[in-house]
């Protein structure tokens, strides 16, 4: 009997650090993806607060010369449209890359809070 007991105990300790293990490892890469997932939109945010501070300069440059305000428009229009593009790509390729056993979190992800800011920016 005592010899069943102590083998109880010794696979019971071990199935049970088998799953504190487990799922420390699981919480603590969960904290690291979201943490690089913030940090993947900050880099984000900064390069569009970028392009919104060059395109501030180019329409500046634009009416200095005596572009018609026509022109403008129209090239204020295709930077919209390319800005747009330009996001779907960075966003679908940031899904790409996301490691596939985590992609539920960028279900949880609040991408409308994220981008808002960014497209009143560049607007």
């Amino acid at each position: 009997m005592d010899l069943w007991l102590a083998a109880s105990l010794f696979f019971g300790g071990a199935l049970s650090y088998g799953i504190v293990v487990k799922l420390l490892t699981i919480g603590s890469s969960m904290e690291f993806v979201t943490q690089m997932t913030d940090h993947t939109v900050t880099f984000l945010n900064t390069t569009i607060h970028d392009i919104a501070f060059i395109k501030g300069i180019k329409y500046d440059s634009l009416k200095t010369t005596n572009v018609p305000e026509e022109q403008i428009e129209l090239i204020k229009q295709i930077d919209e449209e390319t800005f747009k593009m330009w996001k779907e790509v960075m966003f679908l390729k940031m899904l790409d890359c996301f490691p596939k056993n985590h992609r539920h979190l960028l279900r949880k992800y609040d991408w409308v809070k994220v981008t808002k800011p960014l497209d009143d920016l560049y607007k």
